[in-house]
């Protein structure tokens, strides 16, 4: 909700600007899985036999999903962000993953449950 937050004390206008926002959202989803895959390959980690066993498009549609979740909680400041977010989860290519993500997913929503907004 971290984000949230940064929106609402920059005052932007995240219906007008929702292209910026997923862009920020997709870049970070990125990064997340470049600095994980870099991460393995360091000398401590290839040590220690560490591997990261997820491909982009899963680490895409596990971020999406959670961004989704989240910025959900307040779907009147996000309408236009949950829609294009909804339609991207809804993909073909991403469809198989709703299923086999669907415990991590459900064990997820207990934490979130448990947050504040």
């Amino acid at each position: 909700m971290k984000m949230h937050h940064y929106l609402r004390q920059w005052g932007l206008d995240v219906g007008k600007h929702h292209a910026f926002v997923l862009k920020t959202i997709r870049q970070t989803i990125r990064f997340a899985y470049t600095s994980a895959c870099k991460k393995a390959t360091h000398k401590l980690a290839r040590t220690h036999n560490a591997r990261v066993d997820l491909q982009e498009r899963q680490v895409t549609w596990l971020g999406l999903h959670a961004f989704y979740t989240v910025l959900s909680r307040k779907p009147e400041a996000y309408a236009r962000l949950l829609r294009v977010l909804s339609f991207e989860l809804s993909l073909p290519r991403y469809r198989h993953l709703r299923k086999q993500f669907r415990g991590v997913v459900s064990e997820g929503l207990t934490t979130l449950s448990l947050l504040c907004f």
